[in-house]
């Protein structure tokens, strides 16, 4: 993994790697980072970049994605030029043209390039759940923090749009009466859906056979299907799902059985209980197998298995939903809820069926909100409340899955539908495209139609994080110029550089002056000589700051004085 010149055929922002956004061996397997670890295969297998940069944070990080990219590497053996470089040079992401951030929160990154100039790269950061509200905020935000056109964060669906634009215009209304904004500095919001890597789903007809008979399922039996978290509260409340099988499976004859296999985790024993003894409740005549989603050969078992896959999501958290895709892609027709992001994937009637959703009107959730927003209730809380004011039109879905359970034909037309979509459509080559087609967007932007846009080549800190030296000028007697003058004080320190270095009290910063310049400007005024900082930079031929820098730390210490007008 050595540098090379970067292959211009297929351009690619660097990455910026933190774990917990692409690991899913953790205990608590998040959508959003099996969406990232996703990503990160399809960049390394694509085969379109003969090197990657990436940004890092420290060496831990690296240390991290070292290992990520190896375990990629040895299941098709190409090979990737990993160029990464610190945090605290996010400039170095200039040669690619920008950073990709794994989440939609480019503020802070916006905030740091304001010390290179926002001209120098572009940040591009992506949408997962938008019901938080740190996420909310940093969509409000935006109207107030050096972000620039040639920025982007990406909306994986129309729906997470929509939301965000509403964050956005309500924001700016208040900002118009609080300061009369009249003009909006916005990144661009393209919409990206997430991508699969449709070759892994390609199952054969004996490895389908293989995995029903590992859960004891006859040829014949009907096996319907939901991955993802197991979460009544934060993904999709499974009785109505529990009550159209159950109402199915009461119909079938000739010994025929409907099987549900519902692979995911549970963050609780209290949730997990309630998902098994209320199988048994709801739908007794239903075989309810659980497995564990966090092993991914128990998720090519479940879509192995399967003949149709289900999910009725009905929560605010959800933005896109990669399970359904991944079901297609497995020639599986689907049953979701007409709901956000699914909508924008499975197409009714086509695929599968896609399933009424209901929910109440402006003013419903106001209460939900404001307790989330004081603190009288928690996230997991706040979503779970929206749970209970969304219905899912459980008659239509029985009447849908019917249609599937019915018509072996039905569904392998809907099946072979949904294979050929996931693949032309969501497959990992078609969205990197898509990717690379905005990267060249925000290229274009930011060289060509806004280089005269606004004063972007300034190079300053933002105003909240200013330098502490120009806030609190006020603190001291006076501050420290060319002209002021030093001489060499003798019998009030006696340590010689060395010693006063290595006390505690002192070395545990990393901005001390070096004792090699420290004695180069002392040597300056051990002659008894009058001196001002501008003769010792001359004299010793260093920078104005490291001179500056060391002249306040021989000071403080006793080293030398000011001199001082006779008056005073």
């Amino acid at each position: 993994m050595f540098k090379k010149p970067i292959t211009k055929k297929h351009k690619f922002f660097s990455l910026f790697y933190e774990n917990d956004g692409f690991n899913i061996k953790g205990k608590k397997l998040m959508g959003r980072q099996a969406a990232g670890w996703s990503f990160l295969k399809s960049i390394i297998l694509s085969n379109r970049y003969d090197t990657l940069g990436v940004y890092l944070r420290n060496t831990s990080q690296k240390e991290l994605l070292f290992d990520d990219v190896k375990s990629i590497l040895s299941k098709e053996n190409p090979s990737i030029n990993l160029r990464s470089f610190p945090y605290t040079e996010p400039n170095l992401s200039s040669e690619f043209g920008g950073i990709q951030l794994p989440g939609p929160n480019i503020i802070d990154f916006a905030n740091h390039r304001s010390f290179f100039g926002h001209h120098c790269y572009s940040l591009c950061g992506i949408t997962h759940t938008t019901a938080s509200y740190e996420v909310m905020n940093s969509f409000s935000s935006l109207l107030t923090e050096p972000v620039m056109p040639w920025d982007a964060i990406i909306c994986s669906s129309p729906s997470v749009l929509n939301t965000a634009n509403k964050i956005i215009d309500i924001q700016t209304e208040f900002l118009k009466s609080r300061i009369g904004l009249n003009k909006r500095v916005l990144p661009q919001l393209p919409i990206i859906p997430l991508g699969i890597n449709v070759d892994e789903f390609n199952f054969t007809d004996a490895y389908r056979a293989e995995s029903r008979q590992k859960l004891k399922i006859k040829k014949d039996d009907v096996v319907v299907s939901y991955i993802g978290r197991l979460s009544f509260h934060a993904k999709a409340h499974h009785l109505p799902m529990y009550l159209t099988l159950e109402k199915i499976a009461k119909k079938l004859k000739n010994g025929q059985k409907i099987h549900l296999i519902q692979t995911g985790w549970f963050a609780s024993d209290y949730i997990e209980n309630s998902f098994i003894e209320e199988a048994k409740k709801i739908s007794p005549s239903v075989n309810c197998i659980f497995l564990d989603g966090r092993d991914p050969s128990n998720k090519n078992i479940t879509l192995a298995s399967s003949d149709i896959f289900m999910s009725l999501s009905d929560n605010i958290q959800e933005t896109f939903g990669l399970t359904p895709l991944e079901a297609m892609a497995s020639g599986i027709p689907v049953i979701v809820s007409d709901w956000d992001g699914y909508r924008s994937t499975v197409r009714d009637n086509k695929d599968g069926f896609r399933i009424s959703s209901y929910t109440l009107g402006d003013g419903f959730g106001e209460d939900l909100m404001f307790k989330y927003m004081m603190g009288a209730t928690n996230y997991d809380n706040y979503i779970g409340g929206t749970v209970h004011k969304v219905g899912i039109d459980v008659k239509e879905c029985i009447d849908k899955l019917t249609l599937l359970v019915e018509s072996p034909e039905l569904r392998k037309k809907f099946g072979s539908n949904g294979r050929e979509r996931a693949k032309n459509d969501f497959s990992w080559a078609n969205i990197l495209d898509q990717y690379e087609e905005l990267y060249e967007e925000l290229d274009s932007i930011r060289v060509k139609k806004y280089s005269k846009f606004i004063d972007i080549s300034s190079k300053a800190l933002p105003s909240n994080r200013q330098d502490p030296f120009k806030l609190f000028s006020d603190y001291p007697t006076n501050t420290l110029d060319m002209n002021t003058k030093f001489k060499f004080t003798e019998n009030i320190n006696n340590l010689n550089l060395n010693e006063i270095l290595e006390l505690s009290s002192i070395k545990y910063t990393d901005v001390l002056p070096t004792e090699k310049t420290l004695s180069a400007i002392l040597s300056c005024y051990k002659s008894d000589k009058l001196l001002k900082i501008s003769d010792i930079i001359n004299l010793t031929k260093l920078d104005d700051d490291i001179v500056f820098n060391a002249i306040i730390f021989l000071l403080k210490y006793g080293y030398i004085c000011i001199e001082r007008e006779k008056n005073e």
